[in-house]
């Protein structure tokens, strides 16, 4: 899984073991560590400064459809 990183949900312990287990590297596996919005207050967000979004895929739907998610890591700059 060299290049790719699989994160699992935080319900799925069993998975995540598994996917430790069968990866190449231990930071091939995260747990997905997110605990709900960040943003407590519901306003209107500053104009944003970058020109595209930094996140490529949004792994929310895997992550509640199957437990895990596999994304593609980008190459250091």
């Amino acid at each position: 899984m060299a290049g790719s990183l699989v994160i699992v949900s935080r319900t799925k312990p069993g998975t995540y073991n598994y996917m430790q287990l069968v990866s190449e590297s231990e930071r091939d596996v995260i747990l997905d560590r997110r605990k709900g919005d960040r943003r407590r207050v519901h306003q209107g967000a500053t104009p944003e400064r970058r020109y595209g979004e930094r996140r490529r895929h949004d792994v929310m739907t895997d992550l509640w459809k199957s437990g895990w998610a596999l994304v593609h890591r980008r190459g250091k700059s």
